[in-house]
């Protein structure tokens, strides 16, 4: 029973005498993390896509905007991966200040028999069509296919009288982040059986919170996004790119996840660790790992008047979110760190 607190790293196997270049460099010292700590890193999206790269959802047409969203497993259940999943694509509609209209799902199965396949599939679309009318809006169609790990996305639409961007952020404007950060740390800890079950639970529970009245709490946001695969720091140098502004960020305001803090110390990155520190660019003053750690089914970070961060921050706590203002928008072209 000790062995489920105290398991022992067991080593990875060997490597064939003869590889192709690359592969030690690829393959890493360590498994590559599932979720969003799976994704292409940001420095190499905004190089190859250009002015494709930018806000959460495309805007289709006036008031509607699409956006798609696919994960690598995190957890082996496939409700508790199908909520994560459908929380995670529906945050870059509520990004954009929008509700939810229509989804196709898009799944792949890791090679299992038919009758399992059958179950499985249900459980999936259940969990999926739950969350989604929960959210206002309707599953209405999708794609599956086998392969060798459990992957689940979804492609939404959303709809809205004025979307919120990235472009909208103003000098004076306080920063608030809706939910604490630290899963890339948490969830790479427990591939590797380091971290603590509770934490491990209390994580899985914050990627399933919806964030659906935080965007409405949020309506008047001058510029939101979510803060997902590129971490708070990569997220933040967005905004603050479109917006031609700079940002300042107090480190003691921002809230972290029960255990993450100390597993950072102790040396333990997400897989886009690196590349997230490269995509964010220079931070001036002190920085901690996990500004740029990836979230999966991250909190919205939204600048708001000034104002009305208090009363904002209020309805966000009594709506239950951990939430927190964290920071403020400047002049010029710098994130600093206090």
């Amino acid at each position: 029973m000790d062995q489920f607190d105290e398991l022992p790293a067991m080593d990875a196997p060997p490597l064939p005498r003869t590889i192709a270049l690359g592969v030690k460099e690829a393959l890493g010292d360590k498994p590559m993390c599932g979720g969003c700590g799976a994704k292409v890193g940001r420095r190499a999206l905004e190089k190859t896509l250009g002015g494709q790269f930018g806000d959460d959802a495309a805007q289709v047409q006036a008031g509607q905007v699409m956006t798609t969203d696919h994960l690598r497993a995190l957890t082996h259940d496939p409700v508790v991966m199908t909520r994560i999943a459908a929380t995670h694509a529906l945050g870059d509609i509520w990004a954009m200040g929008a509700k939810p209209q229509a989804a196709t799902a898009s799944l792949i199965l890791p090679r299992m028999s038919a009758d399992l396949q059958e179950r499985t599939m249900a459980e999936i679309m259940q969990s999926a069509e739950d969350i989604f009318a929960q959210a206002g809006g309707k599953i209405i169609g999708g794609h599956s296919s086998l392969g060798d790990e459990l992957t689940i996305g979804f492609t939404i639409t959303g709809l809205t009288k004025k979307p919120i961007t990235l472009a909208g952020a103003k000098a004076g404007d306080a920063l608030i982040l809706t939910k604490p950060i630290g899963s890339g740390t948490i969830m790479a800890a427990d591939m590797a059986g380091k971290a603590d079950g509770a934490d491990v639970i209390a994580c899985l529970d914050l990627m399933t919170q919806s964030q659906a009245q935080a965007s409405q709490i949020l309506g008047k946001a001058h510029a939101m996004t979510d803060i997902t695969g590129f971490g708070l720091a990569g997220h933040l140098r967005g905004m603050c790119d479109a917006s031609g502004v700079a940002a300042q960020i107090n480190l003691d305001a921002i809230p972290l996840m029960e255990g993450a803090l100390g597993l950072s110390a102790a040396g333990v990155r997400s897989t886009l660790f690196a590349d997230n520190q490269a995509g964010a660019g220079p931070i001036e003053g002190p920085v901690f790992d996990l500004l740029f750690d990836p979230q999966t089914a991250g909190g919205l970070l939204a600048a708001v008047p000034a104002k009305l961060a208090d009363g904002l921050l209020q309805k966000l706590t009594e709506a239950g979110y951990g939430a927190a203002i964290i920071g403020e928008i400047t002049e010029g072209s710098a994130i600093r760190a206090v």
